[in-house]
């Protein structure tokens, strides 16, 4: 009798670890896009000096940061999102950095991809070919999925608050005489894998480029249209009181 409960522990025991790893082993990963979803960015702050210094003269003729300038913005358009058992993708249309208020016509279409496991990728992982050195998007669950890549040793994961990439390079790590002095990022992305902030900072803390998704959330146009609406209830009670408070004493005769 003895035996035969401590079988059923075990198998019992068997079952529940072979139910939780399946579980770890099937999470599964995906963009937090949709189609025709617009992402914008806003740069707050760019230093062109120091960057031309840092990166050369020709640091934002090519990649996400082509013509970057402080206050101008940066607009995707999603058109198709794909996922299957051994990539996530999704294609874009982009609008490069502008001042100008009108977007006008697309500059080109572009393409994102991401092994739809983390841990497929065979090799240490660095992000240089993107211009800022981090992505500007990734899939989501996004501190699960950042926190499974073997990076190289520029970058930490920081998910103890809100999904956080960090690096710091070294001078002339990446070519020679680039970056010419050592430089630290901090990227940090929203639920939705999206980078929601951006800066590129020197020694010292000084920083030189600074981006911020901009958008305003669901809950904030219902929240500014209910704020208005109480606005003006309230001035138009207000006006209405004073005026009937007035009235009286206008008609008031005294015999």
């Amino acid at each position: 009798m003895k035996q035969k409960s401590s079988f059923f522990n075990f198998l019992l025991s068997f079952l529940i670890i072979s139910f939780i790893a399946s579980n770890v082993n099937a999470t599964s990963y995906r963009f937090g896009v949709y189609e025709n979803q617009e992402l914008v960015w806003r740069c707050k702050l760019c230093n062109q000096g120091e960057m031309d210094n840092i990166f050369g003269i020709d640091w934002n003729e090519d990649g996400i940061l082509k013509n970057l300038s402080q206050g101008s913005r940066m607009k995707w358009k999603i058109n198709s999102v794909n996922v299957n058992e051994s990539f996530i993708k999704f294609n874009f249309s982009i609008w490069e950095w502008t001042r100008k208020s009108l977007w006008g016509v697309k500059d080109n279409d572009s393409e994102i991809m991401f092994f739809s496991n983390p841990r497929d990728y065979s090799h240490e992982l660095n992000f240089t070919y993107y211009s800022s050195l981090v992505p500007f998007i990734f899939p989501i669950p996004v501190g699960e999925y950042i926190g499974g890549l073997n990076l190289n040793k520029w970058y930490d994961v920081d998910n103890r608050v809100l999904p956080t990439l960090n690096a710091e390079i070294g001078k002339d790590e990446i070519s020679p005489g680039v970056p010419s002095l050592e430089i630290k990022i901090i990227a940090i992305y929203n639920d939705q894998g999206i980078l929601n902030s951006y800066k590129l900072y020197t020694a010292g803390n000084v920083v030189i480029i600074e981006i911020s998704f901009d958008f305003l959330p669901f809950y904030v146009i219902p929240t500014l249209i209910g704020l208005i609406f109480v606005f003006f209830l309230s001035t138009t009670l207000y006006f209405v009181k004073k005026r009937k408070a007035i009235r009286p004493e206008k008609n008031f005769i005294v015999k």
